[in-house]
């Protein structure tokens, strides 16, 4: 064999040895795993027996539970069907038909209801569901939700079954649903069941439903006509039928003194009785029984009779009851009484304190507490009053407001706005009040700058209106709207505004603001009398003293005026207006040098001010300093070229400084932008006379006259200019002109009695 031959023969052979070799190790591997999975198969055997046998005993003991605890089986199906649904109704295949979830939501609904064997009346009801049953309730009402059903009308269930599922609606908070099942148990399925009225009625308490609770309360007194509760809860629900009802108690023998106290303090406050009959049910009540709630009625008919000292004794004595002084609602009553005397004031606050502790009294003893304090000198405590009960209800619009208003008195304004700009909502009108009341303190500042800006005056008077789409009731927004409208010269909207105000609330800024509106328009003795209205009752705003001034001013009364514009100024240096007014009035009394010191007052805090600058201007010319004068009125002149007072008072330094030609074109100037302007026709007339032109200053006089019936200056020089041509009838009824407008003047008495005898002599 050649060694090729040798070499394959020993590969072969060692390669056959090699696989028997394989074969026999795979064998005894595979023998091996056989016996294993047999060893295995047997012990899973036994295990299984042993499971079958524990399943078996477990069944047993879940039978015995469930016939030894019946509710147990229907929870059981209840939480089956509703697994079920849930299952189909999460499931990607399909939901299930209106039929099979129907089928399913009636056997749960069934399933669970058989565990709560109650009456279905939650008001009575001795036990509560328990958590097994309320746990399958509140996956049942969420089935109800994503399968949009909304009340048990085509459920199919018994009038029991729907008290039933009304108590457990209730108890997990589905006040809808409870109030759908008894409905439907009252109005259908059992009309008249007393449990199902019950509960409505509590239902409709609890959600301050007066009109609905008064409804189910009636209906089950047509069932039950001597029940005193249903009589006596009635009686408070719909006042009207209290007497009725108090009558009805009588004739049970049932009626109380506190009955006839109720019915007298009803007739107090919806009628206002302050009849001794009504004072004589609640005294009778006190001697009987005595309780703080007599006390304190006994206290609102003496306040409604304004016995306010008898009031204040009656709270006193409720409150030395036992008990009383845990009564917010006395102390709450007592520092409302109180805050009216003025040398009670320590007490009122501690009235007040006392309510605000006891969470009495709500935001209006808030507020008050915090005035009182303002009063006390503690403006700090004020403040830090209103911005803790802001922090526990940071929703209460009508503190955020009052915080807001305290930071504009102060002069802060950033802080002012950013108060109600952190405003969680805004649902009511009184932040959209604020927020225009800062807008309008803002149009002010910059109209005392000399900017007026309409933008903003615009911005606030939309912000009223937003308040009025808020409540179309709110008289305040009706005032403030009306007080935009006026300062935008919208005098017949304004007039309709403040009407609509006055209807809704008793303001004296009413008053005010219609007193301002009579100035306007030149109805003086209406102003007068508006204002003084005013005045009666609000004696803090300086808009009192500040309009008395201005009609003052109209009458003539310029001392009188004077002193209110000192008044205004005493409280706030920085009344632009009170301060221009009062320049105007002491160049009229030719103190010319006060003026002076007023004017430089406000070009000092105001640099800008162009009326300031004006009124020094105006003071100049009359001190005789025509220089300084001129380079004022220029410098109007230069930021308002069209200012038409301006280009008056410019000719008028023009022509005391001899420039005769020059003078003209000012007041010409004026006169096109302002055809109506009497003052410029005045000025230009007295050029015309130092030019001679006579008949063109009688011309001018005369339309200035016209213009302004009561300027006194234009009266007289056109009667001067008649009586020197001897014009005497002409004269005779010019100098009677001066004197209706100045009656008192002496120098038209006595031309007038010179042109009468001329006239005579003449005859």
């Amino acid at each position: 064999m050649t060694p090729l031959e040798i070499g394959l023969t020993l590969f072969g052979t060692l390669l056959g040895g090699g696989i028997i070799f394989w074969m026999i190790q795979v064998d005894g591997h595979f023998r091996r795993y056989s016996r294993d999975a047999a060893a295995e198969r047997a012990g899973q055997s036994t295990q299984m027996m042993l499971l079958i046998d524990e399943v078996g005993r477990l069944s047993d003991d879940c039978a015995a539970l469930i016939h030894t605890q019946p509710k147990l089986k229907g929870l059981i199906s209840a939480h089956n069907s509703i697994s079920g649904l849930e299952a189909s109704l999460d499931s990607e295949v399909g939901s299930p038909s209106i039929r099979e979830a129907a089928e399913q939501l009636l056997v749960a609904i069934r399933g669970m209801l058989a565990t709560h064997p109650t009456d279905g009346d939650f008001t009575q009801a001795e036990e509560k569901p328990d958590s097994g049953v309320m746990a399958l309730a509140n996956r049942l009402f969420d089935l109800f939700t994503e399968l949009d059903i909304h009340g048990p009308k085509n459920l199919g269930l018994t009038a029991l079954e729907a008290r039933r599922l009304g108590e457990i609606a209730h108890e997990l908070g589905e006040d809808a649903w409870a109030r759908a099942c008894y409905k439907e148990v009252a109005s259908n399925l059992a009309p008249g069941n007393l449990a199902s009225m019950r509960c409505l009625a509590t239902l409709a308490k609890d959600s301050a439903d007066i009109e609905e609770e008064a409804h189910w309360v009636d209906e089950q007194l047509s069932q039950l006509p001597d029940d005193v509760e249903l009589l006596r809860r009635l009686s408070v629900l719909r006042p009207e039928t209290a007497e009725r009802n108090v009558q009805r108690l009588e004739a049970l023998g049932k009626a109380t003194p506190a009955d006839h106290s109720f019915v007298s303090g009803l007739k107090e406050r919806l009628q206002g009785d302050s009849s001794d009959h009504s004072l004589a049910a609640v005294e009778a009540a006190i001697e009987q029984n005595p309780t703080i709630d007599q006390y304190l009625l006994k206290a609102r008919i003496h306040r409604r009779r304004e016995e306010p000292l008898l009031a204040i004794d009656s709270v006193e004595s409720g409150l030395e009851l036992p008990g009383g002084r845990q009564s917010g609602e006395a102390w709450a009553l007592l520092a409302k009484l109180l805050c009216s005397e003025p040398k009670r004031l320590a007490e009122a606050l501690k009235s007040a304190v006392h309510a605000c502790a006891l969470d009495a009294g709500g935001t209006e003893m808030i507020l008050l507490k915090a005035e009182l304090l303002e009063q006390s000198g503690r403006s700090e405590d004020s403040f830090e009053w209103l911005e803790s009960a802001l922090e526990k209800d940071p929703s209460n619009s009508l503190i955020r407001s009052e915080i807001s208003q305290m930071h504009t008195f102060n002069g802060r304004r950033e802080e002012a706005w950013a108060v109600i700009e952190d405003a969680p909502n805004w649902g009511g009108p009184e932040l959209h009040i604020q927020k225009g009341r800062l807008l309008l303190a803002d149009y002010d500042a910059n109209r005392d700058a000399g900017h007026s800006d309409t933008d903003i005056l615009s911005a606030a008077e939309a912000t009223f209106r937003e308040a009025l789409e808020s409540d179309r009731e709110c008289g305040l927004a009706w005032l403030c709207l009306g007080r935009c409208q006026r300062l935008a010269g919208d005098i017949d909207e304004a007039t309709i505004s403040l009407n609509r105000s006055r209807r809704l609330m008793d303001d004296p800024m009413i008053a005010a603001e219609e007193s301002l509106i009579a100035v306007d328009e030149g109805r003086i003795d209406d102003a007068a009398r508006l204002i003084d209205e005013a005045d009666i009752t609000e004696s803090k705003s300086l808009v009192i003293p500040y309009v008395k001034g201005l009609v003052a001013a109209k009458r003539g009364s310029l001392s009188e005026a004077l002193d209110r514009f000192n008044e205004v100024l005493m409280v706030n240096p920085h009344h632009v207006r009170a301060r221009l007014n009062r320049i105007t009035l002491h160049l009229l009394a030719e103190d010319v040098q006060t003026a002076l010191d007023d004017c430089d007052w406000l070009l000092m805090t105001y640099p800008n001010l162009l009326l300031a600058k004006l009124r020094r201007g105006e003071a100049l010319i009359q001190h005789g300093i025509f220089d300084e004068a001129e380079r004022e009125i220029r410098a109007v002149l230069q930021e308002q070229p069209e200012n038409e007072v301006a280009l008056t008072r410019l000719g008028s330094c023009l022509l005391a400084q001899g420039r005769a030609d020059e003078a003209f074109q000012p007041l010409n100037n004026a006169l096109n932008l302002n055809p109506d302007y009497p003052e410029g026709y005045y000025q230009r007339a007295m050029l015309y006379l130092e030019m001679g032109e006579a008949d063109s200053a009688l011309a001018d006089f005369k339309t200035t006259a016209k213009l302004a019936p009561r300027h006194v200056d234009s009266l007289l020089r056109v009667a001067a200019i008649y009586h020197e041509r001897e014009d005497f009838q002409d004269a005779e009824v010019a100098w009677r002109k001066v004197l209706d407008a100045d009656s008192d003047n002496k120098l038209a008495r006595a031309r007038l009695d010179e042109v009468r005898i001329s006239l005579a002599k003449t005859a």
